[in-house]
């Protein structure tokens, strides 16, 4: 059965095309309407999303959030942004970053030039908000003296930011009011460059050839972990032309093994198999003779287990100079990845890598732990093409998908996302 979501203005314009499209005997699985999102939902319409499918059947694509939860946050160190606004927003020089910047300020001033006629119609006593409109969203009691900046803490919850990372995000603009004239162009690239400053610099791996490294992966079950080993493979092996060992641990679940091993031969990759932490050090020797990388596949590990939590500890202490990356879902509650990332952060440091982006209605869960642990996103993952759904963290992208920069507000690794 083929299943498409379709996006437009109405039932009516989308209509003709999903029957062009999909036949005359398409079936209409679900028919919603999408309010706007982003740091200008005020002034746009909402739209309809139309499922349909070829054919009949009982299975299809379940379009389903994450619910809402009470959260915790982790009580570690924040890193200090710096006091001056211009410092603080020159995060990168790149062009994409430039670009990107032309489009949010861009934006930005139309929706001050709105703010503004808004609030002389509340002066005046008329509104200025067409009687056929709908109603807008209701935003978050007034925290900041400034509408503009209010606009930037409202959109970041909208894409479930957390209201402490977002006020921290915020915390150099807490003082800009409305009557101090402050260029828009500042607060834009305060917002958006301190969004990239937390996110920038994470621990990547090395793509030229020369010592051997060895790379650690592991995280709770269910995330992903042998998908996206697989995926680095591919990358680093055909891409790049490195030679890259694998070595699993991964030994509770045999389908792991087997997946593993069918990556290997595809690829050409040498692969071994441990089963006890005492074996690493001699299949780690033999494969970093004539490796340029070896990654090492461990089994999940639950964080409420302190054994399980153990044995892999002895296993990276066979490993002491490898790279470790925790593989996290970000489609799992916030409470949860909180003490998922503090649980392992016992164990050793490390750098992160998030899946499952492509579920995810919003991205807030990853800046959250990013910011809240001073932990760093390396790579993200949004589908199970191997290797096309992977790649190094683009802060850019996630600071404008934060801020609602995206097409119809959709996150750019969602469905109807651009990547």
């Amino acid at each position: 059965m083929k299943v498409k979501r379709y996006e437009g203005k109405s039932e009516a314009a989308l209509m003709p095309i999903i029957f062009e499209e999909m036949g005359a005997n398409a079936t209409i699985i679900s028919v919603k309407q999408k309010p706007s999102k982003g740091l200008f939902k005020l002034f746009k319409k909402s739209t309809v999303v139309i499922t349909a499918a070829s054919e009949e059947d009982e299975e299809f694509l379940s379009l389903m959030s994450q619910p809402e939860a009470e959260y915790t946050p982790l009580h570690v160190e924040r890193k200090t942004l710096s006091a001056d606004l211009v410092e603080s927003s020159s995060a990168s020089g790149s062009a994409a970053i430039e670009e990107s910047m032309t489009l949010l300020l861009r934006e930005a001033r139309k929706a001050a030039n709105q703010i503004e006629h808004e609030e002389s119609a509340k002066r005046t006593g008329k509104s200025q908000i067409d009687a056929g409109t709908d109603a807008a969203p209701v935003q978050s009691a007034k925290k900041y003296k400034h509408s503009m900046v209010q606009l930037f803490y409202d959109t970041m919850l909208t894409q479930e930011v957390r209201p402490e990372v977002a006020a921290f995000i915020l915390r150099e603009l807490e003082s800009v009011d409305e009557a101090s004239q402050v260029d828009v162009k500042l607060l834009v690239k305060a917002v958006y460059g301190n969004i990239v400053d937390i996110l920038k610099n994470p621990t990547l791996i090395d793509t030229n050839k020369g010592s051997a490294q060895t790379i650690v992966f592991m995280g709770p079950t269910g995330v992903g972990k042998t998908t996206t080993i697989a995926k680095l493979s591919s990358v680093l092996a055909l891409k790049h032309g490195l030679r890259v060992g694998l070595i699993t641990a991964d030994t509770y679940r045999i389908a792991a093994v087997e997946q593993l091993k069918t990556y290997a031969d595809i690829l050409g990759l040498d692969i071994r198999v441990i089963y006890s932490p005492q074996e690493m050090p001699d299949h780690l020797r033999a494969l970093r003779a004539k490796c340029d990388l070896v990654l090492v596949d461990t089994a999940g590990r639950s964080h409420k287990n302190q054994e399980s939590l153990n044995e892999l500890k002895a296993l990276l202490e066979t490993v002491p100079d490898g790279i470790r990356y925790l593989v996290l879902s970000v489609t799992t509650r916030y409470e949860d990845l909180c003490k998922i990332v503090s649980s392992y952060d016992q164990l050793s440091d490390f750098n992160l890598i998030f899946t499952k982006l492509d579920e995810a209605e919003a991205l807030g869960s990853l800046m959250n732990i990013c910011c809240l642990t001073g932990k760093k996103t390396a790579y993200v993952t949004f589908g199970q093409n191997v290797p096309d759904d992977l790649e190094a963290i683009k802060p850019d992208k996630i600071a404008k998908s934060l801020l609602g920069l995206t097409d119809g507000g959709i996150h750019p690794y969602s469905e109807g996302g651009s990547r």
